[in-house]
């Protein structure tokens, strides 16, 4: 009963966040990897154009026009979906547009039949329907892992599994807020597929020699990374000699159920396989182009431990799942053999990708999938922690702050006051369980360095100011800053400051407070592509340490949100600390300043500045 009620809350809060957070309204319509995924169902079933997505992706453009570019042959061409000859190929495999079908079909049946919203495959009921497929799958997931360790913990050891992973985890922010991403997906089908192997070994019943085969077919269709997720039908209850030996002998009795499992796990390669084939001539076409692997250099510290979308960073609940890998071969040791195997790959592989932290979302995102794995682990924790009174009681107080942190996290996000992808340990810092941001924190968050509390500061002198004559390169400056001449920068760089540490006077840790005053004719709306004043540090003609803050995201933003572009036609100023590193001593050390502008979109500079600033 205890783990029932622990599910009934866990959809409770899903849907009323589902509902406050409102991002099922129109999401497709913005691109990405949901988009990607769902492309196929549009493509299919509306335009009929899934050789050439030309028709899908015109009328998204109708919605994001800014997302979709036209190439030399008029061909309309999206970052999800690549030219290919006479056909654009769509970026992602159809896994995720199958499991999505049977709500994509109910939203073009409503649409088609009440005539309410256009049957165009981007109106509120297809992004409503696709909200609500994730959401689904997600407490699919949470049920089937309820109902596999019923079988072996007590209900409430499997409430409180249940709970950490429902509430604790990344799981919660993919399933109410980033939408229509592959996670939740692959959620459900690991925690079916576990499941499936476990009562398969009980009963050998054929329907979950089928589901192992389809969850297993559908795990590598959506992350062909994910194949080896077929240790665990195979390696269930595999934890010594003598089990190994058994293993093979049941195979070879039940070979006929193993056939059809590989039967269904290559059935659903089949229709992917074919779309490429007719479409590229290839029956496997690698759709990624220049993105892939590095194995030589995986980023494991940066991928578990780093601020920018490190999975224990964001996910820090899932620290006693580790701690109970542990102890596995005491408590639960039916899955341990295949836990050693598949985690530490798995875990290599995916922040071997090149983008290992995998920009949007909030933590590390490809670890959600795993989460019905390290159930068992979660519950070998607790059940550790029913023997030890006074750490049970510290460990639970813990969990439930992490449990109230992860929701509270989830909710800074959607207002803004965190962006995880690009994040540091400075940011989070001075963000952590704050209802508001401030300008400090949203520079923290562009230079990687906390600012001081100017209060305990005191201001050396100034001590060099860079002003500008009204042109550059030609282009005049028409806005001025008063009686102030202001450079115009675009694709340029500004002129520099530069500064021996012997002319600064200042010792090493002291402070530079680096400013520029800017104006925005208009707004640059990619966040990569702004200008940015920067600081250098040099150490014997050596880069020593680098500093910088986005200019547009401050001009105008009074709500200090990470992805606000600001406010065009108005100056203001942009200013940051930064340290003086242990190295800045002599002649040989320099401090260099400039204003960087990459994107192509005009700015005006005036009075790039450098103080002296010193604790008191």
């Amino acid at each position: 009963m205890k783990s029932r009620a622990a599910l009934l809350l866990i959809v409770i809060v899903y849907l009323i966040s589902f509902s406050h957070y409102k991002n099922y309204r129109s999401f497709l319509q913005g691109g990405g990897d949901s988009w990607g995924y769902y492309a196929y169902l549009p493509a299919i079933f509306i335009y009929h154009d899934v050789d050439d997505l030309q028709q899908t992706i015109a009328k998204r453009a109708e919605y994001n026009g800014p997302s979709v570019r036209k190439l030399e042959n008029g061909y309309l061409q999206i970052e999800e979906a690549h030219a290919y000859g006479q056909h654009t190929i769509i970026k992602y495999t159809y896994g995720v547009a199958l499991l999505n079908s049977p709500f994509f079909l109910l939203a073009h049946t409503y649409c088609q039949l009440t005539g309410a919203y256009a049957a165009d495959g981007y109106t509120l009921p297809y992004n409503l329907m696709t909200g609500v497929a994730t959401l689904l799958y997600s407490i699919v997931g949470l049920w089937l892992i309820r109902k596999m360790l019923q079988a072996y913990f007590s209900d409430t050891i499997v409430s409180l599994v249940v709970l950490v992973t429902g509430l604790g985890t990344n799981l919660y922010f993919f399933s109410v807020s980033h939408l229509g991403m592959s996670h939740p997906y692959l959620f459900a089908l690991y925690a079916l597929c576990l499941f499936a192997s476990d009562r398969f070994y009980r009963t050998q019943k054929w329907i979950d020699a089928f589901l192992i085969g389809f969850c297993g077919g559908m795990i590598t269709l959506i992350r062909p990374n994910e194949t080896i997720i077929v240790l665990f039908p195979l390696l269930w209850n595999v934890f010594s000699v003598s089990t190994a030996k058994a293993r093979w002998t049941f195979i070879r009795g039940h070979r006929k159920k193993y056939l059809i499992a590989a039967l269904i796990f290559a059935a659903c390669m089949v229709p992917q396989i074919a779309y490429w084939k007719i479409l590229t001539g290839h029956w496997v076409f690698y759709s990624y182009t220049q993105e892939g692997f590095d194995f030589t250099h995986p980023h494991l510290k940066n991928g578990l431990f780093g601020f920018a979308n490190g999975w224990l960073s964001y996910t820090p609940v899932m620290s006693f799942a580790v701690f109970g890998l542990f102890l596995l071969p005491r408590y639960f040791k039916q899955t341990a053999l295949a836990s050693y195997l598949f985690l530490p790959v798995f875990i290599y592989v995916i922040y071997s990708w090149w983008c290992w932290q995998y920009i949007n979302g909030f933590g590390s995102r490809p670890m959600i999938e795993t989460y019905p794995i390290w159930a068992f682990p979660l519950a070998c924790f607790f059940v550790y922690l029913s023997h030890k009174t006074i750490l049970r009681m510290f460990s639970f107080a813990i969990i439930a702050f992490l449990i109230f942190l992860n929701c509270f996290q989830t909710w800074q996000f959607e207002e803004g006051w965190i962006w995880t992808e690009d994040s540091n340990r400075a940011y989070y810092k001075t963000i952590f369980l704050k209802t508001s941001s401030t300008y400090e924190a949203h520079v923290a968050y562009d230079c990687g360095e906390t600012q001081p509390d100017t209060n305990a500061l005191q201001r050396m002198r100034i001590l060099k100011t860079l002003t500008f004559d009204d042109t550059i390169a030609g282009l005049p400056c028409t806005i001025r800053r008063g009686e102030s001449p202001a450079i115009l920068l675009q694709n340029a760089i500004s002129p520099s400051i530069h500064l021996t540490a012997e002319e600064t006077g200042a010792a090493p840790q002291d402070y530079f407070r680096i400013s520029c005053w800017a104006y925005c004719p208009e707004l640059q709306y990619d966040h990569y592509k702004q200008a940015v004043l920067t600081a250098e540090f040099k150490h014997g003609g050596n880069q020593i340490r680098w500093r910088s803050v986005r200019l547009q995201t401050k001009i105008g933003n009074t709500s200090h949100k990470i992805l606000d572009i600001g406010k065009a036609n108005q100056w203001q100023q942009v200013w940051f600390f930064v340290r003086a590193p242990h190295r800045f001593k002599g002649n040989n050390d320099e401090l260099n300043v400039m204003v960087w502008n990459p994107g192509g979109v005009p700015i005006l500079i005036d009075d790039v500045q450098v103080e002296w600033w010193r604790k008191k």
